[in-house]
């Protein structure tokens, strides 16, 4: 348990030194959080920020410090982390007993939208993922969510990797870098918010560099590496915030010329942000150029996902919805560091409005084509999203910024909020749209397809 103003409110309402600080500095702010049990999954700093009780700004310091002092071995596992910790080692030992499973599954197509199994039977848990090849092979990795049933406050259960040489069938391959079961502050501990692990090879040291964003409080990126794409892999840092920005949904790309690598990344829900990496991938140092400035959710840019054809550069992002998808954009760029110009939804003859109910991750190329795939995930498979309802999320999300120009009835409000579930959404049942890109006309297109086969493109 680390104590400061980014703790959860449940968590500090537990102390009671905590609660007296509390107390003592925003007295208000206990009773408000006790009234409303969605507050406790929030932070203090965000349920004092929202509360707008007066002065609250001025005392967040004060409050801060006098948690901080309360970082003593005594209070470094509260009661309910044992608990917890316990819990999650029990579900380890579980899983470590299984016995191992034949290959029994196979298939001769990718079918978006479907759930999608491994050559064992099981559901991929590879969600918010990439692809990279090496040898021969292709390595699927990304988040677990195979215990994240929504309600049990597993996020993510570590990072998976999965390995095929058809993009059809998949081997699991274990843990690309597993949880953290005994430790709540570590990045990789189950219910902190792990998303979206993106993996690039550093030709200046020969490493694999791995950053994985952790949303909610933390807002900043966790930073490994190894000397080998299957690990293990060492952290390098636990919670980074290039710039001192709150860092959002981000990619990673290499120039393949220069060696350069990129960091792309929603920072501070303002703007989709490039910064030139360090040559050894490591950090970010340098600020390149700002896409999409000065937008408010819904239509804040997240999801990036960048590739290079032809010459140019491109990039699909979606808009900002939690799990419920939204419509994507597509832009454009002479250069990787440069200002990207929009080109509009890739996405073609989509009834839906929502990105084919999905929400891209990344695109990578098939070896020696030049086709290229989006991964993208279908969070929430029972919660088809139409044109209608599209809409309500647009407007509802967008009339709280702009509330003279988007309006929404208080029935599409609760339409809104039953949907838009983050920390309760069953994301074990989570499916995957992997649909092939193509440039028509200067724009990248992503068209339907109810199967299809690598080879048959």
């Amino acid at each position: 348990m680390r104590y400061n103003i980014q703790m959860k409110m449940a968590d500090l309402l537990e102390n009671a030194q905590a609660a007296a600080a509390l107390d003592r500095l925003l007295p208000g702010l206990r009773p408000m959080a006790e009234a409303n049990p969605q507050a406790h999954g929030l932070s203090v700093e965000q349920l004092a920020r929202y509360s707008r009780i007066p002065q609250a700004a001025e005392a967040l310091p004060a409050l801060d410090a006098a948690l901080q002092a309360l970082n003593t071995p005594e209070n470094a596992i509260s009661p309910r982390e044992a608990e917890e910790i316990a819990r999650f080692q029990a579900l380890d030992a579980a899983d470590q007993a299984r016995a191992p499973k034949p290959r029994t599954h196979t298939q001769n197509a990718i079918y978006p939208g479907r759930p999608w199994l491994d050559t064992k039977g099981e559901r991929i848990q590879a969600h918010g993922g990439a692809v990279i090849y090496e040898d021969g092979v292709y390595y699927w990795y990304g988040e677990n969510k195979e215990h994240t049933d929504g309600q049990n406050g597993i996020w993510t259960w570590g990072i998976k990797v999965y390995a095929s040489t058809d993009l059809m069938n998949w081997e699991d391959r274990g843990y690309l870098i597993p949880p953290v079961l005994d430790d709540p502050d570590a990045p990789l501990y189950p219910t902190k918010r792990v998303d979206r692990p993106h993996l690039l090879r550093c030709p200046a040291t020969g490493k694999y560099v791995c950053w994985i964003k952790l949303s909610g409080p933390e807002a900043a990126f966790t930073i490994w590496q190894a000397d080998r794409l299957l690990g293990p892999y060492t952290m390098v840092e636990a919670l980074y915030r290039p710039g001192d920005h709150k860092a959002g949904d981000f990619d990673l790309v290499a120039d393949a010329e220069t060696g350069k690598g990129y960091l792309y990344f929603d920072a501070d829900h303002n703007a989709l942000l490039c910064m030139e990496l360090t040559p050894d991938y490591l950090h970010a140092d340098r600020e390149a150029a700002r896409s999409y400035p000065d937008l408010h959710p819904p239509f804040t840019r997240e999801g990036p996902a960048l590739f290079a054809q032809g010459g140019k550069k491109y990039l699909l992002t979606s808009g900002m919805t939690g799990y419920v998808p939204n419509r994507s954009d597509s832009a454009v760029c002479a250069s990787w560091d440069g200002v990207f110009a929009p080109l509009g939804d890739p996405h073609i003859d989509d009834a839906s409005c929502a990105s084919f109910n999905s929400q891209i991750s990344k695109v990578f190329r098939i070896e020696g084509t030049d086709t290229f795939v989006a991964m993208a995930d279908r969070w929430l498979p029972d919660i088809p999203v139409d044109a209608r309802l599209a809409d309500v999320f647009t407007r509802v999300v967008a009339s709280a910024y702009e509330p003279d120009k988007y309006q929404a009835t208080e029935t599409e409000r609760r339409e809104m909020y039953a949907a838009n579930r983050l920390e309760t959404a069953n994301t074990s049942i989570a499916d995957y749209v992997w649909l092939p890109v193509t440039i028509e006309n200067g724009k990248p297109c992503i068209r339907w397809l109810d199967a299809w086969a690598p080879d048959s493109l």
